[in-house]
């Protein structure tokens, strides 16, 4: 028997959540819809800022207390894995892993499910901002 997927009914036609939860409460703070899954951890930072990737190569950062997205870019191929912050010399750096493999739940549903959206199938990459001095 094949297996016949669907997006949920309330999804507005997306794949992907990007979700901020109060810990105490389970409330939703603010949320992020995008087409295509998202397909990395969240990183919180000291400084108020949340970053995260998804499927269809995009990479955010948003304001950790209202979600407003402050920055993103699109990447070569997909966001992929846990971004991470780094101080060197002085200077904040934000570096996200993207390609493709690994076990990705979402590169068997996006296609499926969004026939649209297309990423390259190959490439790896580590890509890595500096933040702006505050």
């Amino acid at each position: 028997m094949q297996r016949k997927d669907y997006k949920h009914p309330a999804s507005g036609g997306n794949l992907g959540e990007f979700q901020a939860l109060d810990v105490k409460t389970g409330k939703t703070l603010w949320r992020h819809r995008t087409a295509s899954p998202s397909n990395t951890a969240a990183l919180a930072t000291a400084g108020g800022l949340v970053f995260g990737g998804d499927w269809d190569r995009h990479m955010y950062a948003y304001d950790a207390a209202t979600g407003r997205i402050l920055w993103q870019t699109r990447l070569p191929t997909s966001a992929q894995g846990f971004p991470i912050t780094y101080l060197a010399n002085g200077r904040r750096y934000v570096a996200m892993p993207a390609g493709i493999g690994g076990g990705s739940w979402s590169t068997l549903l996006a296609p499926e499910l969004a026939p649209e959206i297309r990423r390259p199938n190959s490439g790896n990459v580590l890509l890595v901002f500096a933040l702006p001095k505050s």
